[in-house]
């Protein structure tokens, strides 16, 4: 038999030559001479001339990286004459030479061994043949692919099944769960967990271990059944420290953002148990644990500072390391600060590899929480629905699933598609009471945005009810505060209203900035139908970018009952421009109509309008008057009222001829001492 390419026949060559094709045609990896010296257990001159033979006959060639085989051909003759138990072999001692220089290769080199069906003769190619310590050691190492790692646990775990030595299997069952959590895969870790438990093979202290993956399974979705589950898991007889340790470092991350009552004496036990038996990731999961505590009061800067103390980048604490970087891009975007979250996204979504591919969705349903709070909708909407697609490989956490369909609801109803919104709210079943209703409080306040709220009464009414505990889901994404606010007064429930403006407002003293503080303002005014309130919402979003916030206040202001009618006519205008801008075209749409109804009101009333003075100016000369007041330029009263240089120069001199000056210092005089119904700012 003659190998590929016209090479010398492979019976013809040494036996170490023949070993030297072998290692390199059944890993596939690049031939450095230190891997091949020791795949042939083989060094020096000798080895050296072999290989000179082998490039010779044109069976190998050199390269900058290594020793390549010569072509496709050599390989497959190789395959063809090399027994399947020499093969698994090769693999098998590949992989024990890339451990430490490529870990993620030699994981992959015991997953061929494993996936390989048994010859006729009943060689043995499964575990039996993988040597167990070594596929622990890659489990845990961080520098392997999550996905590759539960592929090759699974494979043990499908080829052995009750077969494992009782040691392995306790070792190796938490790692394929908690490596199949990481990779996207969480029905098949829920299969895994569902059967051993049932089967109970290892006793108390493993049934505890399985019991804590179960609750952790359940953290996104039923949190109930996550608490139980936990609970239940401690309850067990014999639970060894670390893992007790485990369990309630994760029970306090899952119970903390929930509000759950006594908190404090969950988290001093887990601290105790953390100290006297460190788990893995523990200290980055009482971190957690504690920032979601702060989250579920409101108090955004002390999640921040406590999320910001943990360093992450230790070996076996990947899946918690992940969550606390999506945790830290929250709490940026609930402070407003959108640049920050931004630059945060970016560099995660390039790193997120080396997280777990379980973050990815989670990335990108914060980049839709950030698009849709500074006003990127239609990017916003288009990408909550592609990752809300079905994917045969990756089922997305509920939370996640909950965000996304949260975006996508809001975009849909301020892009002028309210029906279509309503029929994703009414396909989905919304938990009720604490702690289950949670998670779908951000469900909630996406359908407080429909203009018609009367149609989701029930969901605003349990979702106020949900506040209640824990504040974590409204921080999220903040101008869904006062949208609640307004929902609640148009179901006819002022009460609930008032609760959450009364939320708003505790955010607000705990955050230093502007887009709380005109929050707060716009959610108070609402409750208490004041004017001057409102605009002082307004003049404060003016300073941020939540461009969606603005125009909502603006078009609130403009109708405000008791806000004169061209005042509310240039709120109407700038809103209706602004949402414009940002693609919400169903928001341009009623924001228009309250500029026509406001007009029409304007008509009536323009016989009866003075001549001179601040009471006869139009709204459009009032929007101008307010803005130049203030101290913007021409040009900058153009950009913001979206008309042209030349219209602000016209209405400007229409302004001096009214009030009967002539310089713009004047102007502000007038202004700041007798402010007229029309001002905006």
């Amino acid at each position: 038999m003659r190998t590929g390419g016209g090479g010398r026949p492979l019976a013809a060559l040494s036996a170490v030559q023949r070993s030297i094709l072998r290692a390199l045609a059944l890993t596939g990896t690049p031939g450095e001479l230190s891997f091949v010296e020791r795949m042939v257990r083989r060094s020096g001159p000798a080895l050296e001339h072999d290989i000179e033979t082998l490039i010779g006959y044109g069976l190998l060639r050199d390269a900058t990286d290594g020793l390549h085989l010569a072509d496709p051909g050599v390989r497959r003759a190789v395959y063809r004459v090399t027994p399947p138990s020499l093969r698994a072999a090769t693999h098998v001692r590949a992989a024990a030479i890339l451990e430490r220089s490529c870990p993620t290769l030699a994981a992959e080199q015991l997953l061929r061994v494993l996936n390989t069906a048994p010859p006729p003769d009943g060689t043995a190619t499964g575990p039996e043949r993988v040597d167990l310590d070594l596929v622990s050691r890659l489990a845990v190492d961080s520098a392997v692919d999550p996905s590759v790692a539960a592929e090759l646990l699974l494979a043990v775990h499908t080829r052995s099944g009750a077969g494992l030595d009782p040691r392995h299997r306790r070792r190796l069952l938490p790692a394929l769960v908690d490596h199949l959590m990481l990779a996207g895969r969480a029905e098949r870790a829920l299969a895994v967990l569902t059967e051993e438990i049932a089967a109970d093979r290892d006793g108390p202290e493993q049934r505890a271990v399985l019991l804590g993956r179960l609750g952790a399974w359940h953290a996104t979705g039923r949190p109930s059944l996550a608490l139980a589950y936990l609970h239940r898991a401690l309850a067990q007889d014999r639970c060894a420290p670390v893992h007790r340790a485990w369990l309630l470092t994760t029970l306090a991350a899952t119970a903390g953002p929930l509000g759950q009552p006594d908190m404090t004496g969950l988290l001093g036990e887990a601290e105790r148990a953390e100290r006297e038996a460190p788990a893995p990731g523990g200290t980055v999961r009482l971190a957690l644990a504690h920032a979601g505590v702060a989250l579920a009061d409101g108090d955004l800067p002390t999640a921040r500072q406590v999320l910001g103390r943990v360093d992450p980048h230790t070996p076996a604490s990947r899946a918690p390391a992940a969550l606390l970087r999506v945790d830290r891009i929250a709490v940026q975007l609930a402070l407003g600060e959108f640049d920050d979250a931004r630059a945060a996204l970016a560099a995660a979504t390039v790193e997120v590899g080396r997280f777990a591919p379980v973050v990815e969705p989670m990335l990108t349903a914060l980049d839709c929480l950030l698009r849709i709070t500074v006003g990127e909708l239609p990017e916003a909407e288009v990408r909550a629905r592609l990752a809300l697609r079905p994917r045969p490989d990756r089922q997305l956490p509920e939370d996640v699933r909950l965000d996304l369909l949260a975006v996508a609801v809001e975009a849909l109803i301020r892009r002028g598609r309210p029906d279509r919104a309503r029929t994703l709210l009414r396909a989905e079943s919304p938990a009720t009471g604490w702690p289950d209703l949670m998670p779908w409080i951000r469900l909630g306040c996406a359908a407080a945005t429909d203009p018609d709220p009367v149609r989701h009464a029930d969901l605003l009414r349990h979702t106020v009810d949900g506040l209640r505990h824990s504040l974590a889901h409204l921080v999220r994404l903040p101008h869904r505060g006062p949208a609640l606010v307004r929902a609640a007064l148009a179901i006819g429930e002022p009460a609930l209203a008032r609760t959450v403006a009364g939320h708003t407002a505790k955010i607000a003293e705990r955050v230093d900035g502007p887009l709380w503080s005109g929050l707060a303002d716009h959610a108070a005014a609402l409750v208490e139908r004041d004017p001057a309130t409102l605009r002082q919402a307004v003049a404060r979003l003016r300073a941020t970018t939540a461009r969606p916030a603005l125009a909502d206040a603006l078009l609130d202001l403009a109708r405000l009952p008791g806000v004169p009618s061209a005042e509310a006519g240039a709120a109407a205008q700038e809103s209706a421009g602004l949402y414009g801008r940002i693609g919400a075209t169903g928001d341009q749409e009623r924001a228009q109509r309250q500029l026509r109804a406001l007009g029409a009101t304007e008509q009536r009333s323009r016989d009866t309008r003075p001549r001179a003075g601040l009471d006869s100016l139009t709204q459009s000369e009032v929007r101008v008057a307010a803005l130049l007041a203030a101290g913007a330029t021409k040009q900058q009263a153009a950009a913001r009222l979206f008309v042209s240089f030349h219209t602000v120069d016209t209405h400007l001199r229409a302004i001096y001829a009214k009030l009967g000056i002539r310089t713009r210092l004047e102007l502000a005089r007038i202004w700041d001492g007798d402010r007229p119904a029309g001002e905006t700012s």
